[in-house]
């Protein structure tokens, strides 16, 4: 079984840099990083610190999610029977009491 860990040497100090690093993780790389995933940043010589964390700063912010947002889906809606009573129609399109009521089926 071949095993690879990053051991960093003694002679060699290295700071961890976070934050928005994925558009320049190609960048940090060139720098010597090396990504820890157990404390969730890179681990970067000190000699490259300051060059990785200005990187860092003046790395575009992420854009935001497209599509729904998170309170669309879980939309509700009230709806009328013929007779005028008002039922709770849920995402699925069922009243609260289905199938009780058979006012679904």
């Amino acid at each position: 079984m071949i095993t690879t860990s990053f051991t960093p040497s003694t002679s060699t100090s290295f700071e961890l840099v976070t934050g928005n690093t994925y558009p320049v993780k190609d960048e940090i790389k060139a720098l010597g990083g090396r990504w820890n995933a157990a404390a969730k940043g890179w681990l970067v010589p000190s000699e490259n610190a300051t060059a990785a964390w200005e990187l860092v700063g003046n790395a575009p912010a992420p854009a935001p999610r497209a599509g729904r947002s998170g309170a669309s889906r879980y939309r509700s809606n009230y709806a009328r029977f013929s007779s005028g009573a008002e039922y709770y129609v849920n995402k699925g399109g069922r009243c609260e009491d289905a199938p009780c009521c058979g006012c679904c089926s």
